[in-house]
Order: C-alpha cells, then sequence, then structure tokens
C-alpha cells in the first residue's frame, strides 16, 4: 500500500473534482458547498481560492481559466483577471437540480451530469428526481444517457473508445462504447458493482486502462481492470474520499480530494476529512483534457 500524504490545505465541506494543469503544473479543484475554486501548487503548498456565487459541481482546464458549471449555468473563469462570464443555463431545473461531475472527453467536449438538491421544501415534488448524463457545445446540451439519481465517475478508457459512468446510490458502474468522433455513446452494460460504503464517486482512468473509483463513505479507492475485475483497494485516511486524479509531471502522483459535511462542525478541524490527499501511483496516469474553445 503506498503512503498517502495530507496535503497542506483547509477542510473542505465537499472537496471535488481535482483536475492537474500541465501548463500551470498545478492542480485545480473544487468545494462545491462553500462554493470556490481551487488552485493547489505542490512546489509550495500554496492554495489559491476563486469564491463562486453558487454551487460548483465541477472544474475542466481551459487555456485561460477553468469550465465551471455552477448551479446557474455554465461559466468560465479567466484565472488570471477573476472574471466569471456564463456560457449557458443548466441543462436541468436548478430549483431542483445541481450539476455535478464533470470533465472534458478525449477531444474536448465538455460533459456533466446532475445530481437532485432541492434549493428548499417547495422544490421537492413528484417529479422525476434523476437526470441524464449531457454534453455541452456552443450550440446548447445533448442528453447522452438515460437518468440517473446522482452523476459520478466520468472518465475514458486510453483509447478513449469506452466511456465509463457512476450512479452513486444505485452502486453501479455503467461502461458505454464511444466514437471520439462525434462524442455518442452506445452498448450500456455494466461494468462493476460497488457494495461498499455510500457507493462509487468520481474516478479516474490510468495508462494501463484500469479504473480508479473513489468510495464515498467506504474510506477507500478501488482499482478496477478493463473488464470490471476489482484489482486492489487502497484503504485511505479519510471517510469520505470524492474523487481521484493523476498529476505532477510524469503523471505519477494520485491527489484525492474528500468532504467533510457529514462530519459535526466542531469535529472538523481535528480530522483529515476535506483535505487533499496525495500519493504515488503504481502506473501514471493520463493526461488531463482541456475544454477547447476557451
Amino acid at each position: 500500500m503506498p503512503d498517502v500524504t495530507i496535503l497542506p490545505v483547509d477542510g473542505a465541506l465537499n472537496g471535488e473534482s481535482p483536475a492537474w494543469c500541465a501548463r500551470t503544473r498545478r492542480l485545480l479543484w473544487i468545494d462545491s458547498r462553500e462554493p470556490a475554486l481551487h488552485r493547489f501548487d505542490p512546489a509550495t503548498g500554496q492554495d489559491e481560492r476563486w469564491a463562486m456565487p453558487a454551487w460548483i459541481g465541477a472544474c475542466a482546464p481551459t487555456p485561460r481559466g477553468a469550465l465551471l458549471p455552477l448551479r446557474t449555468g455554465l461559466h468560465h473563469l479567466d484565472l488570471s483577471t477573476g472574471a466569471l462570464d456564463f456560457l449557458a443555463p443548466a441543462p436541468c431545473d436548478a430549483r431542483r437540480f445541481v450539476l455535478n461531475d464533470g470533465r472534458c472527453d478525449p477531444a474536448g467536449r465538455f460533459l456533466v451530469g446532475a445530481m437532485y438538491e432541492p434549493l428548499g421544501p417547495g422544490e421537492m415534488s413528484d417529479a422525476p428526481k434523476a437526470a441524464p448524463l449531457w454534453r455541452y457545445t456552443g450550440g446548447g446540451w445533448t442528453a447522452l444517457t438515460d437518468p440517473v439519481a446522482t452523476s459520478n465517475g466520468l472518465a475514458w478508457s486510453p483509447d478513449g473508445r469506452t466511456m465509463y459512468h457512476a450512479d452513486t446510490p444505485a452502486r453501479v458502474i455503467r461502461a458505454y462504447d464511444y466514437d471520439p468522433a462525434t462524442g455518442d455513446i452506445s452498448n450500456p452494460r455494466l461494468f462493476a458493482r460497488v457494495e461498499e460504503g455510500e457507493g462509487p464517486d468520481g474516478a479516474s482512468v490510468d495508462r494501463d486502462g484500469f479504473y480508479w473509483s473513489a468510495i464515498y463513505g467506504g474510506g477507500c479507492l478501488l482499482r478496477f481492470d478493463p473488464a470490471g475485475k476489482l484489482e486492489r483497494r487502497v484503504d485511505l485516511p479519510v471517510r469520505w474520499p470524492t474523487m481521484p486524479a493523476f498529476g505532477s509531471d510524469d503523471l505519477g502522483t494520485i491527489f484525492v480530494t474528500s468532504a467533510n459535511k457529514d462530519l459535526p462542525p466542531g469535529e472538523r478541524a481535528g480530522r483529515p476529512d476535506g483535505k487533499l490527499l496525495a500519493m504515488s501511483a503504481p502506473v501514471p496516469g493520463l493526461p488531463t483534457i482541456e475544454a477547447g474553445g476557451f
């Protein structure tokens, strides 16, 4: 088992969406519930923070900054100026859903799912509490999958021809055939079922095509081979890991975000939950793909 380092950042209510930017040699990550984009420098330990006006569900690097799906819609943040530009409204009812777990496919297209998180009792109803995975282009949104309860675990195989997508409360990870030329999917199938914790959260794929899944509430990462067989379990010093991502110059470090929102406020300061973690990977990961057109 690798040694796990707890990095010197403030604890996050819901840390998520780590993404390594090779150009800046820094890690982007978010806190969705105390909404902010963070940028961590492993060389200095400095963690910069940009506060957001609403829930933030993911981040994807761009040449000038980051693509950010907020509750209020899709935005782009210019990291050099701090300007936050509105791009498109959310593809779902923002009173009832938040965008959750998004990233770019191998061609730079941005995909994002959703999670039922009503603003208040008045927004709770008998209407469906599930939503599909969407793809964004300049022309708008396209639904790709059947609705899921909580969209997570979005990742692609090294050749870009298999897409993975998890539904956390259903405890399943699905695989799809993926057309890198068009971004279309087909042939949905069960890849793995997870009975630990509260289910599979965010994920990443390494150079050998193995799928790394953070098990929320299970305190571990699970590594599945390309056929969906569990290859190893890596225990972590946090109960609520949310997503792994490969980074550093050789993509040989796994960074893991975590949450502490389920802890009583008085216990958060003394626990590693909510921190960023880092460990050596058994094999390097795949480069983070930037969002095209920004």
